[in-house]
């Protein structure tokens, strides 16, 4: 053995088999010790995700609409295309804007036989941070809905000499409040000359929150783990998943939670994205070099497959858009 070194007063064997046991019983203490402080967790939704209060508004006649931007950008997909439009309330006062209209592709020359498909409403992605539906139910003077356009399969009649392309998409709004032609940039390539044209369009659905101001300069990080004392993250399907995000300052400043960030999670393939404020009030500061562990709470869908489900979390979605931590959740 390599230097040797005796303990004066420790020397027999006695002693010995006492410090190993001291030893031991020191290391799984220190193990469990956590020195980083435990925030804890408080369920408190972003005002500008809540509800609206009172009743639903009048719907949206068309004439209170406005196309935001130049229209439909219509994106190449494997088989057409698919695009958004925003329509904002240029009225003076909340309306109504719920349901999924009508599409039409208006002015071609000659046009096409054109076929109506209802598509079923679909999340938003992830990290994009969205209002709850209800929102639709009153939206306030400058507030915005959007709504999504597949179109694909565009075939001039045989025949045909200098062909005019369609003016507009038509919109036709639900229970008779009037039409909004919207400008696109491009039509969607013929695949089958003999069938029409297809539009399809999605459920109106609120405007994502604008972009705000970052929360702080400093690059800290995160990363997902389970509370204290647990192994590993498990759940049953329709629990609840308690566990933690380590989040690390490692710059030369404290990092101050003034202005308070919104966190959003998803747990896929099955889940929705929840958002939330971060409990900021408890956090009190990041020390510089030094960490906080905010305990979070996650649920699992009824859906949920069996087996390892990803987890997904991001820090200050409309403004730094991180730190960004990725996980799993095995679902028994």
């Amino acid at each position: 053995m390599k230097n040797r070194v005796g303990v004066p007063g420790l020397n027999g064997p006695g002693t010995l088999a006492v410090l190993v046991l001291v030893l031991v019983l020191g290391g799984c203490s220190s193990k469990h010790r956590d020195p980083v402080r435990l925030v804890p967790w408080e369920a408190t939704v972003p005002a500008a995700l809540q509800p609206p209060a009172g009743s639903p508004a009048p719907a949206c006649p068309a004439s209170a609409l406005a196309v935001v931007g130049g229209g439909f950008e219509f994106a190449p997909t494997a088989s057409g295309g698919t695009g958004r439009v925003a329509l904002r309330n240029s009225g003076t006062s909340a309306c109504a804007l719920t349901g999924r209209p009508e599409v039409l592709a208006v002015g071609a020359v000659p046009a096409p036989e054109q076929r109506q498909l209802p598509l079923p409403a679909q999340p938003p992605a992830f990290p994009t941070v969205v209002p709850p539906d209800s929102a639709l139910l009153a939206v306030p003077p400058g507030g915005s809905a959007t709504v999504d356009v597949e179109w694909r399969n565009w075939c001039v009649p045989s025949g045909s000499t200098a062909p005019v392309a369609p003016q507009a998409i038509r919109l036709t709004l639900p229970a008779g409040a009037g039409s909004i032609d919207v400008g696109y940039n491009a039509v969607p390539r013929c695949d089958a000359p003999t069938q029409p044209s297809v539009l399809g369009a999605r459920p109106f659905q609120p405007a994502p929150l604008p972009a705000t101001t970052p929360w702080t300069s400093t690059a800290v990080l995160a990363t997902i783990s389970p509370l204290p004392g647990a192994r590993e993250l498990t759940a049953k399907r329709g629990a609840t998943v308690r566990y933690a995000v380590l989040i690390r300052n490692p710059s030369g400043q404290a990092v101050t939670f003034e202005r308070c960030p919104m966190l959003i999670q998803l747990l896929a393939p099955a889940g929705r994205s929840e958002v939330y404020q971060l409990n900021c009030a408890a956090a009190g500061q990041l020390p510089a070099g030094g960490s906080l562990r905010f305990e979070l709470r996650i649920r699992i869908p009824a859906d949920a497959p069996a087996g390892n489900n990803g987890q997904f979390w991001e820090l200050d979605p409309t403004g730094n858009r991180g730190p960004q931590a990725t996980s799993r959740i095995l679902v028994r």
